[in-house]
This record gives structure tokens, C-alpha cells and sequence, in this order.
């Protein structure tokens, strides 16, 4: 086929143009920055800015004139090119596309059906049924993929869930750890572990809420002590009064209610 089918024939010309006017710009250009702004000439200067300005101005809308022309011509274009050319590769590639997935994805059926078999043989030799999917393999079956590395990849992955069931069957936790490990990958190590750190941060609550429990208790019964140890007789006799000392053990807050209680009592503290 013709390489040059499209050639741009008009650039050329506006080129050589742009190069012939542009010696003359730069001449001004030049001309104009090197020229002494002062308080005497600043005007001269301001007038020579406006100037080039002007002249700018006057060139962009011809840029503009050309590019809206040459953009007028190249729409046209475009829509004749995508009509007799883009459009015919464009629909031919979608319809050898469609040809070509249809042939793949037959093929890949057919080897995910080979392997699905393959797989059930070993799920059975290894007593894993009802226990794993073919999906939790995660094989990426493709049309360059070997068949010999999918299969090996299966058998290896039967072989590897039923070594770990068995070594599950010796655990304290073995039903939980089975959830963990299709949960984490099929990975035991990692499942045991999160199982057996979960029962001992159970353990560990369980022992500080026992703690509390008693914490509490002890406390109920030394605030009980102290309220019969100062308790007034309710006898309507004026008692001689006297200091007693002894130790509490209570937390800071009891101390500030038994203080509060002492007051309300009007007993002196020192």
C-alpha cells in the first residue's frame, strides 16, 4: 500500500513565511529591549511597548484565522477518513476480536473441565470432600498455560489441606482453627496462631474481670468495716469524743466519698 496517501501540502508555505517575518520581528524586539528607560524616555518606551503590542495583537488574529481555516478542512477530513478508513480496521478488528474469544474461551472451558475433573480424583484420594472447592485453588487458566503445571498445582494443594487437617486433629482448638485456616489462605501456621492469641486474650479478660470482681468485693467490705467502726450510738446521750487512727485500703475514689461521709457526720479529721 501507498505510504503517502495523506500529505499535508500547504504547512510549507506558512513556514517559510513566519521565518521570513520573523527576522524582522526580532530586529523590533531587539531594538526595543535594548533601549534606556528613564524618567526622559520612559514615555518613548511605554509607546514602543504599545507598538509591538499592537503588532501582536494583529498577528494572533491572523494565527487564529489560519488555524480556524486549516481546522475547517482537517474536520472535513477527519470525517472522510474515519468513513473509507478508520471505521473499516475499527470493525474488522472487533469482529476477528469476537472470532478469536470465542475459539479462546471454548478452549478454556474444555482444559477448566479436564482440570475439574483432575481435581475431584484427588480431592477423593485425599478425603476432602464436602471440605474445599476447585476455586480455592486459584489456578489462572489460560490458553498458554501447561496443563501439567495446573494439575501439579492441584495435586500439591490436595496434599498440602489434607496434611494440615491431620495435623489440626492434635489440636485444642482444632473446629476453630479449620474456620481461621479457609479464612487466611489455607495457610495453618498462620490460622493456629490467630487462634490460639484469641483464646489467650479470652483468658486474659476473663481473669481481669475476675480481678475487678474481687477488687470490689474487698472494697464493699471495708467500707462496711470503717462505717461500723464510726458509726455513732443512737443513744441521745452526747458521747466524750476521741481520736482513733487506722489504715484503709480503698481506691481514690472511695476515699474521697468516706472524706465526704466523715464531713457530712461533722467528725473532725486532722
Amino acid at each position: 500500500m501507498n505510504n503517502e496517501l495523506i500529505v499535508l501540502e500547504q504547512l510549507p508555505i506558512i513556514k517559510v513565511k513566519l521565518e521570513q517575518v520573523s527576522t524582522q520581528i526580532k530586529e523590533k524586539v531587539d531594538n526595543a529591549t535594548s533601549l534606556i528607560v528613564n524618567e526622559d524616555t520612559v514615555k518613548e518606551v511605554k509607546k514602543v511597548r504599545a507598538d509591538l503590542n499592537k503588532e501582536f495583537s494583529e498577528l494572533e488574529g491572523q494565527r487564529k484565522q489560519v488555524k480556524s481555516a486549516i481546522m475547517s478542512k482537517y474536520d472535513e477530513f477527519e470525517e472522510i477518513y474515519k468513513e473509507k478508513v478508520a471505521n473499516l480496521y475499527k470493525d474488522a478488528d472487533l469482529q476477528l476480536k469476537e472470532k478469536i474469544d470465542n475459539v479462546e474461551n471454548e478452549l478454556k472451558s474444555e482444559k477448566e473441565e479436564e482440570l475439574i475433573d483432575f481435581f475431584e480424583e484427588h480431592q477423593k484420594a485425599n478425603h476432602l470432600e464436602n471440605l474445599i472447592e476447585f476455586s480455592d485453588i486459584g489456578l489462572n487458566i489460560t490458553i498458554s498455560a501447561s496443563m501439567k503445571s495446573l494439575k501439579d498445582q492441584i495435586k500439591t494443594f490436595c496434599e498440602k489441606v489434607a496434611n494440615d487437617i491431620k495435623a489440626m486433629k492434635t489440636d485444642e482448638y482444632q473446629d476453630e482453627i479449620w474456620l481461621e485456616y479457609k479464612n487466611v489462605g489455607f495457610d495453618y501456621a498462620k490460622a493456629k496462631t490467630n487462634v490460639v492469641e484469641r483464646h489467650k486474650k479470652q483468658e486474659e479478660f476473663k481473669q481481669q474481670i475476675a480481678k475487678n470482681g474481687e477488687e470490689i468485693k474487698q472494697d464493699e467490705i471495708i467500707v462496711h468495716n470503717i462505717e461500723t467502726m464510726v458509726s455513732a450510738p443512737v443513744e441521745v446521750v452526747e458521747e466524750k469524743k476521741d481520736w482513733y487512727e487506722f489504715s484503709v485500703l480503698m481506691t481514690q475514689t472511695q476515699a474521697k466519698e468516706l472524706k465526704q461521709w466523715l464531713k457530712d457526720k461533722n467528725i473532725e479529721m486532722r
